[in-house]
């Protein structure tokens, strides 16, 4: 099964297979700010399952630290987010609103320590990640 994303004009497209490994809500800083909402919705592939359909030339690369890999992924053109690229776990982060027709069901909320908005919605929710993905393991009561 294959995945389709795209920025917001559409110059850039990737496609993601197979089943993603990670479905959450994460409630950090760092995506907060980049992307202008209070909560992102997050789904994690491996790196090897993702492919650049069209306009790999036009990514445009932010990142706060000096990893040469690492960063946040944006559309030259338009400015629109189209990934994350984790170099610590080898995953690509898309964002559920940049996926086409994808039936997002998220498992978690992580960084909710950081939140700025409360979503009762009784998933388990991190203080940072679980212990698996390097975090605490540490969950917050609704």
């Amino acid at each position: 099964m294959e995945h389709h994303a795209r920025c917001y004009c559409g110059q850039i497209s990737l496609v993601a297979e197979g089943d993603p490994v990670i479905q959450c809500f994460c409630h950090c800083t760092s995506c907060r700010q980049w992307s202008g909402q209070p909560v992102t919705a997050c789904i994690l592939w491996p790196e090897d399952r993702i492919r650049f359909a069209k306009g790999k030339e036009l990514l445009r690369r932010f990142s706060i630290t000096d990893h040469p890999e690492g960063g946040r992924f944006s559309c030259a053109v338009c400015g629109g987010a189209v990934c994350t690229f984790l170099p610590g776990s080898r995953l690509f982060d898309i964002f559920a609103g940049v996926l086409e027709a994808f039936d997002f069901q998220p498992t978690m909320h992580i960084n909710y320590a950081e939140r700025v908005i409360s979503l009762p919605d009784g998933l388990p929710k991190y203080r940072d990640m679980t212990e698996r993905s390097g975090g605490s393991g540490v969950l917050i009561p609704e």
